[in-house]
């Protein structure tokens, strides 16, 4: 998983937020969790979206 944050659009990041808040996510696009995933921010287990330790650190860090 990528330490180094890694430029996320302010919808990519918006998406990254709704992942953070677990099983109140509301859906978000296909593209922004294909992303997220890829950067190693957030991983799917059960067909959901979670986030990845990588994940939380980027959302502390903010946009």
């Amino acid at each position: 998983m990528m330490d180094d944050p890694q430029a996320l659009s302010s919808d990519e990041f918006a998406s990254l937020v709704e992942v953070g808040k677990g099983e109140a996510q509301r859906e978000i696009p296909q593209l922004h969790g294909e992303r997220l995933v890829g950067l190693g921010y957030a991983v799917r287990r059960l067909g959901e979206l979670g986030l990845t330790a990588s994940g939380v650190r980027r959302l502390a860090i903010g946009k």
